[in-house]
């Protein structure tokens, strides 16, 4: 939770960037996701096998789909995670929507598909 995000920041503005996207997926982008691969659960609590997290310096926010909407209100501190719709919002049109131009988001590329974001 709120001890992790913050690490995060702190390597956010330690590199330069202003976000850093956490999918669900590992490396083999395999429906199955190893404990020590769990990188979205480690840092958002969330144990649904769909979803991403966009982590900004000053709010964060988590997609998921409609089947994961009463499990990631009990899972992820909602004091730090703002909801959002991973079909209805996805990350790339919310990105598109709701960052301004020369925003430096971070990702892992060994982590991320086509159209992901």
């Amino acid at each position: 939770g709120k001890p992790r995000v913050a690490l995060l920041r702190q390597w956010l503005a330690a590199n330069g960037l202003d976000g850093f996207i956490v999918p669900r997926a590992d490396e083999h982008q395999g429906e199955y996701v190893a404990d020590r691969s769990a990188r979205l659960k480690w840092l958002t609590g969330f144990s649904g096998s769909a979803g991403v997290a966009i982590v900004l310096g000053d709010r964060a926010f988590m997609f998921v789909d409609g089947r994961y909407t009463l499990q990631v209100r009990q899972e992820v501190d909602l004091d730090i995670f703002s909801i959002e719709s991973l079909v209805d919002n996805p990350p790339p049109t919310w990105i598109k929507d709701n960052l301004g131009r020369g925003v430096r988001l971070g990702f892992d590329p060994w982590l991320q598909t086509i159209g992901d974001v």
